[in-house]
């Protein structure tokens, strides 16, 4: 071989150590990246698991006041009822009952 073709081999296998040095380098970025990018996505499940128990929370709290706003109104409803028609027996009535062909139906 001559000098020349020494020479060239040499700086080939010089530019392909540079190469893969760089590559590695990329590599070793993309590796560290990924890390991040995990921890960020385990880190946003857990936001939105919490997110989820809060507005499960919330949606039981609204349930149970409404339930409750439905209570008091049928009650303050049978009271006034009363009032208007003093001699009529509301006994019967029940906010868990329903009317079903024109009759007075147990528990729904």
């Amino acid at each position: 071989m001559e000098l020349q073709e020494v020479e060239r081999h040499r700086d080939e296998a010089n530019n392909l150590g540079v190469a893969l040095a760089d590559k590695t380098q990329d590599g070793l970025i993309l590796v560290e990246e990924k890390g991040k990018l995990s921890n960020e996505i385990e880190d946003l499940k857990k936001e939105q698991s919490r997110k989820v128990e809060e507005l499960s929370k919330a949606i039981d709290s609204f349930k149970e006041d409404a339930t409750q706003s439905y209570l008091i109104g049928f009650e303050v409803t049978l009271e006034q009822a009363v009032v208007v028609h003093p001699t009529i027996d509301f006994s019967e009535l029940d906010s868990s009952k329903t009317v079903v062909e024109g009759k007075l139906v147990g528990d729904t």
